[in-house]
């Protein structure tokens, strides 16, 4: 009788345990930049802490070479990553780029590879995010909201949902994008690659929608002002500058630094 407590207090203890839940771990180059996870600002950070399913990530690649005597630090565009994953460590990987031809082919096509802990390649769809003109004060967050909104090849399935309050006759609606990383892809979106290539498309970032709140009485609409630049995106800017000065611009250039 005692040795039939004892089984039957096992299988209750037993049937209580849960599995761990499994989680996948993506380690980035120290010269990868993390602008978005999921659609959501990131922090930067060299290891990743993701769920199982489907995960999208924005960076950028920041490097420094050498060119005759000077640093020349380059910034790719925006990319875009989406793959698919379950309980496992994956790394991605960048090429090096020592030179302006190396910069300019990573442009043109960046070589990117997602491997697992056994240096195999993981299936993933890529894209570019590009904003042209003035890079300062980007909204990250929202340009990527509004990239996954469109199918575009590496769009995140999101769904939106609308609250509508009234208050003192006047009405606001707020939208939040809900990510549905257990949805499968659908036919619509371009099927994962099964190699580490690139899907490259130079699509334009879809112009970014600022919300705005109508009361009844009053016809005032309000805009979420620009972000300040931070002093890294000052710098990359200087950086685009000088070299489109000719050698007469960047003399006066360095003479008022001197004269400072």
């Amino acid at each position: 009788m005692k040795y039939q407590s004892i089984l039957c207090a096992t299988a209750l203890m037993l049937g209580t345990v849960q599995p761990a839940a499994a989680d996948v771990h993506l380690n980035l180059p120290k010269n990868a930049e993390v602008l978005t996870i999921n659609g959501k600002s990131a922090v930067k950070s060299d290891s990743l802490i993701l769920a199982d399913g489907i995960n999208q990530i924005a960076f950028r690649y920041s490097a420094q070479y050498r060119q005759q005597t000077d640093s020349v630090r380059y910034l790719s565009d925006v990319l875009i990553v989406r793959f698919d994953a379950s309980a496992q460590t994956l790394a991605l990987t960048l090429p090096a780029i020592n030179s302006a031809s190396d910069a300019k082919k990573f442009d043109e096509s960046p070589k990117l590879a997602l491997l697992n802990a056994q240096g195999e390649a993981v299936s993933f769809v890529s894209d570019k995010l590009i904003k042209h003109g003035i890079q300062l004060g980007r909204d990250f967050e929202n340009e990527i909201l509004q990239y996954n909104l469109s199918n575009h090849p590496a769009s995140l399935n999101i769904t939106l949902h609308t609250t509508a309050a009234q208050s003192n006759d006047a009405t606001a609606s707020s939208l939040t994008p809900v990510l549905s990383s257990t949805t499968a892809i659908t036919a619509s979106q371009p099927q994962v690659q099964h190699t580490p290539a690139v899907v490259s498309t130079y699509l334009a970032a879809p112009t970014v929608i600022v919300p705005t709140i109508t009361a009844a009485n009053d016809k005032t609409q309000q805009t979420t002002p620009a972000s300040t630049p931070n002093q890294a995106e000052i710098s990359q800017m200087l950086d685009y500058w000088y070299k489109l000065a000719n050698d007469k611009t960047k003399a006066s250039f360095k003479a008022k630094i001197n004269q400072e």
